[in-house]
């Protein structure tokens, strides 16, 4: 029997590689960001000798098995294991180069708060915010007051609300507020200080005086950011206000103009991506160029006779995309974009198609090997999901449609043309939903209609009016296109509010857990690589991830990392203790609970107010007492207060400094002022055995959760 069995797993797994071989090259960045994904998972930062040693025994495990394979091909167990330990390989790597990166990228990041500080650094990049917002500015080469060069950031991110004229390359002085990057609001949210940590920023800030330039940049020197600034000042000169931002957007990648009513917009209606530098705007700057250098050669008989004009078009689109790529504001979605245009545009010079999932998996490698930290981005998410999709449908599909559509006329390839648009929208869409779930809480209803509306004009118009316009700035000939681009964002925004107003427009859901953002990435995976009956495997990654989310656990009480508010959520309400502090976190977790602003009600100030799950708010100007399912809360900043409430809480919680011996002996929870700023907001669940979560619980000691250069003020009086 032990034999039948093994010979029957030894014939489904041959049979498995064997449909393999064509996706071989797709399974190596799959490993590549497991690896990465486990690194960023941990909750301590490895040693570097462990790291180093763990991938060079893998390294000669791997050479190892390789050459014992080679001398026993025949062998099933030593084939196995030599797949085996090139997957454990690709892990590593990916581990490593995650590690390295946080090496690499190590930088000063302030604790706390600070005082009012003298600042002086350079200006990397400037973005006029909507309305009155004010300008945002990246700076470095930042010298702070009083303090040393080790523990000032590197690079820090400022809002100034004053006018000013400092440009790219100017060094300027001003007196600022700083802030430590903000950690996440809830355990298991969105991290933002990772984010900043990899972007290479200390802190963040805004000034309390206005800009001083103390030192001009070069005129005679012609730079990138000085170009975008000069593009977006133009761009709002010529098109109206409310398209400007998007125009600026799409040609410089700068959206901190954009409102946010349009970016709500844009988000229930699922056109967010059409303003996100991505490979669809890549893709239709690559396109017209090709087509055009190529028509353009095909008509000089002397070039398309003697000369390969496919592959000369495809190198001319290639460097058009890296110009754009390289004007627009760089980050890691724009690269990617640009490898994976550049990567099919280079499959062409070598006469191989364009469109293959091998080349999505290169793309994903030298992604996951430069940046590996975007593993757990959306960007990186959503956008290798909605490619890999794409290209696994249109090599499914192509040997059909190649023969329809050879024999069609005008009117039939009409059609194919609207059929295909509304195909590749509902592939992309149902690509990306569980990312958007589990990222945003939300999936717009109707982004199939409105990406089959939008991405049309958006091919049509709005790019090809920003090539235009790219090429005609020089010679101050471009106002008449920047108006046609205008009026196709105009559009874009009037199909975008049409689709948000339509009833249902957005599906909201409570936060979903790690384990339905894993499982629905494996579904995904399974139905792209595995061939034949083999994708019916699917339906046991996909069944687990509805489980999670059937079972999922969700918090009854939510606190932010000062300790300052608390949200309490009831059947149909969320009660909040303020309504004015921290803002951002009691929207994210309305959000993460799926309620809105009109299911939220205040404290009472004096009294009490009964709960539709049978408990209880109680509050007095200094304390407030919560029952929620048997778990007694006090909350408050009133140590006298609290202190009376240890014989009836089950834990206290305050901003302020509690005393350790608050409640004597008895077995309290307490959260004072020390444990939010050590690990910051919390999450409580009530009922019979209750639960605590922290947001240090989660994040571990990592470079950007624990600030390794605290502010001292030294003996350095100067800058």
């Amino acid at each position: 029997m032990k034999f039948d069995v093994f010979s029957t797993f030894q014939e489904f797994f041959l049979g498995f590689l064997s449909g393999q071989r064509a996706n071989l090259l797709v399974w190596v960045p799959v490993f590549l960001g497991l690896g990465s994904a486990l690194y960023f998972g941990l909750l301590y930062e490895p040693s570097i000798p462990t790291v180093c040693g763990l991938l060079s025994g893998n390294i000669v495990l791997f050479v190892s098995l390789f050459r014992l394979y080679h001398r026993e091909a025949d062998s099933f167990l030593v084939m196995l294991s030599f797949i085996l330990s090139a997957c454990l390989l690709c892990a590593t790597i990916g581990f490593s180069a995650a590690q390295l990166k946080t090496v690499m990228v190590k930088a000063p990041m302030i604790a706390s708060e600070t005082r009012p500080v003298m600042v002086e650094a350079v200006v990397d990049h400037r973005e006029d915010q909507e309305g009155k917002k004010g300008t945002l500015f990246f700076l470095s080469a930042v010298k702070i007051e009083h303090w040393a060069v080790d523990d000032t950031p590197a690079k820090i991110r400022i809002t100034v609300k004053q006018k000013n004229d400092a440009a790219a390359g100017d060094r300027v002085r001003f007196l600022a507020k700083l802030t430590p990057l903000s950690p996440p609001v809830a355990p298991q949210a969105y991290d933002f200080a990772r984010h900043y940590y990899f972007e290479g920023i200390g802190a963040l800030g805004y000034a309390l005086s206005g800009i001083t330039i103390i030192e001009k940049a070069d005129s005679d020197l012609i730079s990138l950011e000085k170009l975008r600034t000069s593009i977006s000042t133009h761009i709002k000169t010529v098109v109206p206000e409310r398209e400007a931002g998007i125009a600026a957007a799409l040609m410089t990648g700068e959206r901190a103009a954009i409102s946010d009513e349009d970016w709500n917009a844009l988000r229930a209606s699922g056109l967010a991506h059409i303003i996100s530098i991505s490979g669809l705007h890549v893709a239709m700057v690559a396109a017209p160029v090709f087509f055009l250098v190529r028509l353009f050669l095909a008509m000089i008989p002397l070039m398309a006779l003697r000369y390969p004009i496919k592959k000369i078009a495809a190198a001319a689109a290639l460097l058009v995309c890296c110009l754009y790529v390289g004007l627009v504001v760089p980050s890691v979605p724009t690269t990617r974009s640009l490898l994976m245009t550049g990567v099919a545009l280079m499959a062409i010079m070598l006469d191989r198609s364009p469109f293959s999932l091998r080349l999505v998996g290169f793309s994903a490698i030298l992604v996951l090997l430069v940046s590996p930290e975007s593993i757990w981005s959306v960007s990186f998410q959503m956008s290798f999901g909605a490619v890999a999709a794409l290209v696994a449908m249109a090599e499914a599909t192509r040997p059909y449609l190649a023969g329809v559509y050879a024999d069609a006329g005008w009117i039939k390839r009409g059609i194919l043309f609207v059929a295909g648009t509304l195909l590749t929208s509902t592939v992309a869409s149902l690509a990306t939903a569980p990312y958007s779930l589990y990222h945003f809480q939300q999936v717009a209803s109707y982004s199939v209609l409105a990406n089959a509306l939008a991405v049309p004009i958006s091919g049509i118009l709005i790019m090809p009016m920003v090539i235009i316009s790219y090429a005609l700035l020089p010679f101050g000939a471009a106002d008449w296109s920047l108006r046609l681009l205008g009026l196709g964002v105009d559009w874009l925004l009037d199909i975008a509010r049409w689709t948000q107003g339509l009833s249902g427009s957005v599906i909201t859901t409570p936060a979903m857990t790690d384990t339905f953002l894993i499982m629905m990435s494996v579904t995904g995976l399974m139905l792209i690589l595995f061939q034949g009956y083999g994708r019916i495997l699917a339906a046991i990654p996909f069944a687990v991830a509805l489980v999670s989310v059937m079972m999922a656990d969700r918090p009854d009480v939510m606190v932010s990392d000062d300790g300052m508010v608390m949200a309490v959520k009831d059947n149909r309400h969320v009660y909040v203790s303020s309504t004015r502090k921290n803002k951002f976190a009691s929207e994210t977790w309305l959000k993460r609970w799926d309620k809105t602003d009109a299911d939220v009600l205040p404290f009472p100030r004096q009294g009490a107010v009964s709960l539709e799950n049978g408990g209880m708010i109680a509050c007095d100007p200094s304390a407030c007492r919560i029952d929620m399912k048997g778990t007694k809360i006090s909350f408050g900043d009133g140590v006298y207060e609290l202190e009376q409430d240890c014989q009836w809480a089950d834990m206290i919680i305050s901003d302020m400094r509690l005393p350790k011996n608050l409640c004597g002996n008895q077995v309290i929870r307490q959260f004072g002022y020390y444990d939010f700023k050590n690990n910051g907001a919390l999450s409580i669940f009530t009922g019979q055995r209750p639960k605590i979560n922290q947001v240090g619980d989660d994040r571990g000691i990592r470079p950007w959760s624990r600030t390794y250069k605290i502010y001292k003020p030294t003996a350095n009086k100067g800058l």
